[in-house]
Formats: structure tokens, sequence, C-alpha cells
């Protein structure tokens, strides 16, 4: 996706290079575009040729993209130009005040007070004033970003805007650059939105001598993993054993490494120590029988799986994810079907916005012959995610036993044209579709 934007950028720099107001146009489009997919880099390039387009809103994406990089600077600079046209924004104002603490200039801090009212700027005195009058130093001013940051994420859940959480992250480790949490807290958010070497980046500013270290390297480690470098991750976590020796957090990342490397038995040999030692130091020793359960279920030990399982859930009866795994195992081998479906609905009043589990349950209303629901149910899956190659086929099945032949061939092929190369259900579709 990202080489298609480059590609795409190039080609819009190369028709429009001539004309300098389409050029000044095209750049601030592509820098905007660039900030959605949160490459700062990009931005910050194109924003070079939008001197024409200073109204506050396109000011106030430079000014993001500036924080996000650290170019403080260049962000001050921008934000003046911000307060000449809005003399309340926030965000400018933060900008200027954190520039004027890293430079010990307090004279910043009289123009604001003169700028604002008692009632004006909240988050702005919270973070830089422990009173009306007295001014925090930059170390707790860092850590009151960090509290609206996190007050914000607990609040919002998935609709939290990142690119702003960033952007007072960024100025809460230009505060205080040995602000470990900050980094981590950054890196956290990079990996949700899928930027792994910006995360990897941030989780190595963390000091090996903070708590969040060990949390660091085991994330660096799966980050490595999740990039096809299995080895290299491996090796930060063997070396962190040799460091910290039978820590059982490192060697639960290392089975969760090998899981999904897809080295199933020697998963199993690490999450095996920990639950054979079980000396309380991990407190979720659900999580490790599931993981386990899985692994087991992978080399087709269902029996040992079912059994990892069903300790999960003796631990955590709640556990949504445990249920539908257990449930829709039996599903697949016809087994204990009016207890799949029971424990299928549990998980998904448990997790209604799973898709995953959604379509586990309606696959059981399919194996119990109860086709309308089945569909209605499968139909909502497909909606929530279009590109589920394994719901599709599931849907093309549904309406097959409907005798609904020409849609199940039509789903049947959508799943065809999605479906992983290495995975089975391809061999399935092929046969089914008679290819």
């Amino acid at each position: 996706m990202l080489k298609n934007f480059r590609n795409i950028i190039i080609g819009i720099i190369l028709i429009s290079s001539w004309k300098s107001l389409a050029l000044n146009s095209s750049s601030y489009l592509i820098a905007n575009e660039a900030i959605k997919l949160l490459d700062f880099e990009v931005a910050y390039n194109h924003f070079k040729n939008t001197t024409n387009l200073k109204t506050e809103t396109n000011l106030h994406n430079q000014l993001l993209t500036y924080v996000h990089l650290k170019k403080i600077l260049d962000a001050h600079a921008v934000a003046e130009e911000i307060l000449k046209i809005n003399k309340k924004n926030e965000e400018a104002w933060i900008v200027i005040l954190t520039y004027a603490k890293i430079n010990n200039n307090m004279n910043e801090f009289k123009r604001y007070q003169e700028e604002k009212n008692e009632t004006e700027m909240a988050l702005l005195n919270y973070i830089f004033y422990e009173d009306k009058n007295k001014i925090k130093n930059n170390m707790v001013s860092a850590r009151s970003i960090m509290e609206v940051v996190q007050g914000t994420i607990s609040d919002s859940k998935e609709s939290a805007n990142y690119n702003f959480l960033l952007f007072y992250l960024s100025l809460s480790t230009m505060l205080d650059p040995n602000y470990n949490e900050g980094y981590y807290i950054s890196a956290q958010i990079y990996e949700k939105l899928k930027k792994l070497n910006k995360a990897k980046d941030l989780y190595e500013q963390v000091s090996n001598m903070h708590s969040l270290y060990l949390d660091s390297q085991i994330n660096i480690a799966l980050i490595k993993n999740n990039q096809g470098l299995f080895n290299e991750g491996e090796k930060i976590l063997q070396e962190l054993l040799d460091k910290f020796a039978q820590n059982e957090k490192i060697i639960i990342a290392l089975a969760d490494l090998n899981r999904l490397a897809k080295k199933y038995k020697r998963a199993i040999d690490y999450y095996s120590n920990v639950l054979s030692s079980q000396n309380n130091s991990i407190r979720d020793y659900s999580r490790v029988f599931y993981m386990r359960g899985i692994c087991y279920e992978r080399i087709k030990n269902w029996k040992s799986a079912e059994k990892d399982f069903f300790n999960s859930l003796e631990l955590n009866p709640e556990s949504a994810d445990v249920l539908n795994y257990l449930a829709y195992g039996w599903l697949e081998r016809d087994e204990n079907l009016d207890i799949a479906i029971n424990m299928l609905k549990k998980a998904y009043n448990k997790n209604p916005d799973s898709h995953h589990i959604l379509d586990s349950l309606a696959w059981a209303y399919y194996k119990n012959n109860q086709l309308t629901k089945a569909s209605n149910l499968m139909e909502k899956v497909i909606v929530m995610a279009p590109g589920e190659a394994i719901s599709l086929d599931h849907l093309g099945d549904i309406y097959f036993a409907m005798k609904r032949k020409r849609e199940a061939n039509f789903f049947w092929k959508q799943a065809l044209d999605l479906a992983d190369p290495k995975n089975k259900i391809k061999k399935n579709l092929l046969k089914k579709l008679n290819l």
C-alpha cells in the first residue's frame, strides 16, 4: 500500500511540476494523505511546497508533522503563524510553551497569561501550572501530559485520535528526554497502528534501568518476528533469559514467538515449562493454557488441546476467546453441537464486536440445520469483515444448503480469490467450484 502511495506521489509531482499553484495544492494533498498514514517524513518533505496555503487547518497539519518528527524549532515557527490567525489555538500554545520551557524562556508564559482568562485553555493550565501562578517543572509537565493521554485513551477506546495522542506524547518526551513511559506508550500506539519500525525505535528509547525495559525488549523481539526476522527476535529473548534467569515473562514470550512462527512443538515446551513451575509470578495462567491449547490443536492433538481449553476456562470461565475456540473445535468435529451453540452465545454476548465469534455462532446454527439464522448472522459477518475468506466460504456453504446455488458459487469464488495459497480451504473451494 505504501509503495503504491509513493508511486501516486511521483505521478502527481510529474504532472503538476510545471505550475507552481498546482504543485502547491498537490503537495498539500499529498502531505495530508501522508499524515493519515502516519508517514510524517513524506508529509514534511511536501509541506515545503505549501507556502501559499497558510490557513489555520493547513498550518495545524504542519504543526502536527513537525512535532511528530521532533522538529521543535520548525513547530515553534508554525505555532506563531497559527496564533496570528487564532490567538486561542491550544495546540499552538502548547508548542510555544514547550519550546519556552526547553529554552528556559519564561517571557512566553507572561504572553500566554495576557492572552487567556481563568476559564480558557484549561488543558494548558493543567499541563503547565501547579496553581494560577506557579509553573510546573519540565518533568511534572511531561507527566501531566501523560495523564491527559491515558485519560483520553480510557474514555475514547477505539475512537481515540491517535495522531493527536502521539502529538502530545512527543511533546512529553521533548520536555523530559528521559521520560520512559512517554516512549513506551508512543511505541504501543504505533504498534497498534502497524507502524512497526517506528514502534521498535521508540521501545529502544526505554532505559535498561527502567521497569518497562523488559516489556520493551520483549515487544521488540515480537516485532522482529512479525517482520519475518524470527532468529533476531529469538536471539533478543535468549539474551534476556541469560540475564534474567528463569523469568517466566521471557519464557512466555519465547513461547509466543515460536507459536506465531508456527513452531508449535517448541512453543508447547516453553508453555509447559511455565505451567509446571507455577510460582505465581505470572497471574494469567488461563492465557498460558489457552495458547498451549491452540498449539496442540495446530499439531492435530485435539485431546490435549481440549484439556487445556477446559483448564483455561476453569481459571477464567468468562473468556470469550476460549469459549469460541473450544466450541468451534467441536463444530469442526460434529461434537457437542448444542453445548457449542450455548458457549458461542455466551462468547458473543461477552464480545459482540468480534466477527470471528459471530462467524462461529452462524456456523453452529448451520451445523444444527438452522439455516435462516445461520445465513442472517453470516451476512452480518461479511459486512463486518468483507475480506475474510473463511467467512465467505462459510456463507457459500450455507447458501448451497439453502439451494441458493448461484449465490453460493459467487461467494466461493470471492473466497477463492482472497484465500491464502497455503490455506487448506483453497483446495476445498476448487473442488466445490469444480475447478
